[in-house]
């Protein structure tokens, strides 16, 4: 829909009506007889879908001017009729001043539109996956035009990459905020956690984008999500350890754990996936805190140590 609007907002009329006019001329190639019904449901549908959209961005003011361009262009097809609720009407007769003049829709600034192609490209990525997305997929869903969205980004590559950027740098400032205080380690890494799946359960479109396999793999100056949060934490180990003062986390082979304990919360995220997220991803909070701090198998079940710290390792 963003090829409707030029680069300041305006609605391009001739683009509606070429569009139109192409769109019909492929249906009666196709129909034959039948082209005047088909043209008609077509067009009515199309008329529904474009409103919506119009709606959805704010954008009602176009309403009558769309209206008017496809009503123009059905006729010189001989289309006679075509049908909208009287909801759809009302709209379209509400977006028309006295003076039948086109109210200009609210422009936004530099910020608002990089927030709104950032959010069109997440939808798209998520969707679609990266090498399948297209740069005009992501334009529609904004509702800029395919040239804005490159005088922001002058590539796919670089859009997706300073998406994700931003993305990491806000975990990663939200990570540091538990870390900063001074509450007990355990109570540090328990809020991490429940951080961790709240977030995943709030922005599940961007977790996934994150997990997919082309974003994680190494590709020039892309870089995995866990790197990054490592990278980026560099004292995590050293204020975990500090902290520590009663001695009762395993600080050995730190990065291991670090690394095994995001994989556990994976498993457990994909399972949530795999049951098509029918139920509240925070229930599993006690779950994945109980199997972390104190492990999965009865204390009386066995008596065998599959890890030594080397500080604990008898000497010869």
């Amino acid at each position: 829909m963003g090829k409707y609007f030029l680069p300041d907002g305006s609605f391009n009329e001739d683009a509606f009506r070429q569009s139109v006019i192409e769109a019909l001329a492929n249906i009666k190639s196709e129909k034959g007889d039948d082209f005047e019904t088909t043209a008609g449901d077509w067009l009515s549908s199309y008329l529904k879908e474009v409103i919506d959209y119009l709606r959805e961005k704010g954008l009602s003011g176009a309403s009558m001017k769309i209206f008017k361009a496809a009503i123009d262009v059905s006729c010189g097809f001989g289309i006679q009729k075509v049908f909208l609720s009287t909801d759809y009407l009302g709209q379209i007769l509400s977006s028309d001043d006295s003076s039948h003049e086109f109210k200009q829709p609210k422009r936004f600034s530099s910020d608002e539109k990089r927030s709104m192609i950032f959010k069109a490209a997440l939808k798209v990525f998520s969707e679609h996956g990266y090498h399948n997305a297209t740069i005009d997929e992501i334009a529609d869903y904004s509702g800029v035009g395919k040239g804005t969205v490159y005088r922001y980004f002058s590539s796919k590559e670089v859009l997706i990459n300073q998406l994700l950027m931003e993305k990491f740098q806000l975990i990663v400032d939200s990570i540091s905020n538990i870390h900063s205080t001074d509450n007990d380690i355990l109570q540090q890494i328990r809020r991490w956690i429940e951080f961790w799946i709240e977030f995943i359960s709030e922005n599940h479109e961007l977790y996934r984008l994150i997990q997919s396999e082309a974003m994680i793999r190494r590709v020039e100056d892309r870089i995995m999500f866990y790197d990054y949060l490592i990278s980026h934490l560099p004292m995590l180990k050293e204020r975990i350890v500090s902290l520590n003062r009663e001695k009762r986390l395993k600080t050995t082979n730190f990065y291991t754990v670090f690394y095994g304990v995001l994989g556990f919360i994976d498993g457990v995220v994909h399972k949530w996936f795999r049951c098509g997220r029918d139920y509240d991803l925070k229930e599993e909070i006690p779950v994945i805190l109980e199997v972390l701090f104190n492990g999965f198998v009865g204390e009386n079940t066995t008596k065998e140590h599959f890890f030594i710290p080397p500080e604990e390792t008898p000497g010869p």
